[in-house]
């Protein structure tokens, strides 16, 4: 599943006469919350230690102009989650303003067991793509640069007695990444692919993830 970077849903075939909140013409739109979507990352880095990871992306503006009728041309502004999971084996170590890495679960003292560990990336993206359209269905296709926002981690550990949560903030990222997508769908609902070929995480602050991602995707403006 894919990240704000965007992969970007396929929108219904008329946002100006269909949807209240956009507005234009028949060659040209502006319209706020296009889409939304929820995938499933299929990725590299630390593959022995890999739990379940996803991202959740939603679309905060988009411009298009139609330069035939089937077809869109569009660039937006979106937002993306990407949330890391280990196995339960280990969790993620780190360092406030520093770097992230996994760490064995035995290491924690005693009997303490771990409870979950996150490793959280916040991304906005600008999507350009285009769009053709056949009736209620739309297959899409683009490109995003992607600035990315510090990361950070949540652990959860339980002694026996309480739960403690431990969280580190402004992991170091690679602020600059890219990323290209696809998406097809019928009236509004649809799968999505993205792959992102950069990382998200400087040298030696984190793991190479080479991010896969396929999910599901909405469009608001039904």
């Amino acid at each position: 599943m894919l990240a704000m970077s965007m992969a970007m849903p396929a929108q219904n075939v008329s946002f100006s006469k269909n949807n209240d909140m956009a507005f234009g013409n028949d060659w040209f739109f502006v319209e706020p919350l296009s889409y939304l979507g929820y995938g499933y990352q299929i990725k590299s880095g630390y593959p022995d230690k890999a739990g379940y990871s996803d991202e959740f992306f939603m679309n905060a503006m988009e411009l298009g102009f139609r330069p035939f009728s089937a077809g869109l041309i569009s660039i937006g502004v979106d937002w993306t989650m990407n949330t890391y999971r280990l196995d339960k084996t280990h969790l993620w170590g780190a360092e406030d303003h520093g770097k992230v890495w996994a760490r064995d679960a035995s290491s924690l003292p005693g009997s303490t067991t771990l409870k979950s560990s996150r490793l959280r990336v916040h991304t906005f993206s600008i999507p350009l793509s285009f769009e053709v359209r056949a009736g209620k269905g739309a297959f899409r296709i683009g490109a995003a640069g992607e600035y990315n926002l510090p990361a950070n981690v949540r652990n959860r550990t339980n002694d026996g007695s309480k739960t403690t949560k431990e969280v580190k903030k402004g992991i170091g990222v690679n602020e600059f990444t890219y990323s290209a997508f696809g998406a097809i769908s019928y009236g509004g609902f649809g799968i999505y692919v993205k792959y992102r070929p950069s990382f998200q995480f400087a040298e030696g602050n984190g793991p190479h993830f080479n991010n896969l991602c396929v999910g599901l995707v909405l469009g608001l403006g039904m």
